[in-house]
């Protein structure tokens, strides 16, 4: 077992020792982080049939539990009726209740309540919680047996010379090559909805530290130097336990001081700073826009947004336990304007990698920030397009094809330092 803080920085994939395959049966995948995985040797001698009976154990147990949380909030749901039906009594027999009648009343009132409380959180549990617990586990699962076979063929790739030869494989161009047209034009649009939000009170309040403000937006600044961004970055540090990103147009770009607590290194922040400046970069909020106007979508944009923060109204693919894209405003547009779609997902995964390689930092950050948070399964952090297993997949696929570093970051214990700050 590897702990996740111990990963090297040193190199874009140190290597790990060889893994005796005899240390770990299927069971013992299951407790390995997602960046082991990435590196372990011989999966391809795990059992599929055992993968596959482990599989179904885990699935049964998923369900029964699911089962257990739907027959206890049956029976929450039958009392609550009964209570209602006992106040409706109540009422029927006169105008005013008796001193009896009132401390009844009372005690329904104090029963209703705490009802209603359990069955809206094992509502929480059966939907959200208990899926994403499990939906982890068949995850690595399911690496364990595709991973092997898809490393082999970038292998392969690689020494035919082929590992140019995929979207966006021009990683040695980064800063040199046109992603878009004519990024500039997000700019007033980005302008408009960051006053809209912040006016509006949609946002948490900024981060009154500027330590913290600062090393953050040094990061980003390196990142965007790194990248094929074509526009100012401003970077805001918002106050907030909430794990959240959001990316505007035109180079705004919001984290919240949850982020920094989840986060275990600095290769792991600047993973999730790098796949927001992606989707900055691609403009993925205004490319997939079929109106001229796209600003004047951001009033009932931000208004949607706002759920992400303030326990409102959650984006239409905020609905994975551990939460999945750090889906922010421009997830939310696309959403309002074309759906959700995958192929932005997996092209800010693409980039985010890619810029954090680019900028010096473990390109593995942001798999290892999914590790971090991964006991944390009452999150909206990521969406639920593409599934999990698959962008982990391509995001192994992305890393395994890029070069060995040549400047890297060190580690200074800087970060430490600064995730203290934020610390409760």
């Amino acid at each position: 077992m590897f702990p996740l803080t111990a990963l090297s920085l040193a190199l874009l994939i140190p290597a790990l020792p060889d893994q005796e395959l005899s240390l770990f049966s299927p069971e013992d995948l299951l407790h390995q982080p997602f960046v082991v995985l990435l590196e372990l040797q011989n999966l391809e001698e795990v059992s599929p049939s055992e993968l596959k009976a482990l599989r179904s154990r885990i699935e049964e147990d998923r369900d029964r539990k699911i089962a257990e949380v739907r027959q206890r909030e049956g029976e929450w749901k039958k009392k609550l009726a009964f209570h209602r039906n006992e106040l409706e009594t109540l009422n029927r027999l006169g105008s005013k209740d008796t001193p009896a009648g009132a401390q009844k009343r009372s005690g329904l009132h104090v029963e209703i309540a705490a009802l209603e409380r359990c069955i809206h959180d094992a509502e929480i549990e059966r939907e959200h919680t208990i899926p994403a617990r499990y939906e982890m586990q068949l995850t690595k699962l399911w690496l364990a047996q595709h991973w092997p076979s898809r490393r082999s063929e970038i292998q392969q790739r690689i020494e035919g010379g082929q590992a140019r030869n995929r979207r966006h494989g021009d990683a040695d161009d980064i800063g040199y090559r046109s992603l878009v047209k004519n990024p500039e034009q997000d700019i007033p649009a980005g302008e408009q909805a960051a006053r809209q939000m912040v006016n509006g009170g949609w946002l948490p309040f900024e981060l009154q530290d500027n330590e913290v403000q600062a090393y953050v937006r040094t990061i980003a600044a390196r990142i965007g130097a790194n990248s094929d961004l074509r526009v100012p970055l401003r970077v805001t540090v918002l106050d907030s336990a909430e794990l959240k990103a959001l990316a505007l147009p035109g180079g705004y770009l919001y984290v919240t001081s949850g982020v920094i607590r989840a986060a275990q290194t600095e290769s792991e922040l600047a993973g999730v700073l790098s796949r927001e400046v992606a989707r900055i970069a691609a403009r993925h909020a205004t490319r997939s826009s079929k109106v001229s106007l796209v600003s004047k979508l951001f009033v009932p944009v931000t208004q949607v947004a706002a759920g992400m923060f303030t326990g409102g109204a959650v984006s239409p693919a905020a609905a994975y336990g551990i939460g999945y894209g750090i889906e922010g405003l421009n997830g939310v547009l696309q959403h309002v304007l074309n759906g959700t779609n995958e192929k932005f997902q997996t092209e800010a995964d693409q980039l985010g990698i890619q810029y954090a390689w680019k900028a010096g930092y473990d390109p593995r950050g942001f798999i290892a920030f999914l590790d971090s948070i991964s006991g944390n399964t009452t999150n909206n952090f990521l969406s639920d397009e593409p599934q999990l297993q698959e962008r982990l997949l391509n995001s192994f696929t992305e890393i395994q094809y890029l070069p060995a570093q040549r400047d890297v970051v060190p580690d200074n214990g800087e970060f430490d330092r600064i995730r203290s700050r934020v610390m409760p």
